[in-house]
């Protein structure tokens, strides 16, 4: 009988990013620098994201700090159709996601959409560049980033 290949716990990397989307990132550093050290702040002009099947544009300030391995993320809408204003729609601001970064991008979405996952939020920057969400039947969401550059 052929085993069954690894639970995809065991496959996939370590957590390496955890997200929060606020409604005002300089409040939100306030609260989390002391706790977590500096963090880097930019903001990004996103086009042409793919968006629950559909092209969508927005603009993001994102600030970003590393406590060890892992990073701290802080993701406020500044305009435009973003997935994030779903999540502060439903009374979010806070925890909003996990992220993995992967050698494959589309080997592992495809393995997390054979759980049940579906991508709801994603760009391709550059052949090996990328990032998708994905989302589960509660609203929960891991992110994907892809960096072989």
């Amino acid at each position: 009988m052929p085993k069954s290949p690894p639970p995809l716990s065991q496959r996939l990397p370590p957590i390496d990013q955890i997200g929060y989307v606020v409604r005002d990132v300089d409040a939100a550093i306030a609260q989390f620098e002391p706790i977590v050290g500096k963090f880097e702040v930019a903001q990004y002009d996103m086009e042409d994201v793919d968006y629950r099947g559909r092209k969508a544009n927005c603009t993001l300030k994102i600030a970003i700090a590393k406590s060890g391995d892992t990073e701290i993320e802080l993701i406020e809408v500044v305009s435009g159709d973003a997935y994030h204003n779903e999540f502060l729609e439903r009374g979010g601001d806070g925890p909003h996601h996990i992220r993995f970064t992967v050698d494959d991008l589309a080997e592992t979405q495809a393995e997390l959409e054979a759980y049940g996952l579906k991508p709801v939020f994603g760009k391709t920057f550059a052949p090996g560049l990328a990032f998708v969400y994905l989302e589960d039947a509660n609203g929960r969401v891991v992110e994907l980033f892809e960096n072989n550059l």
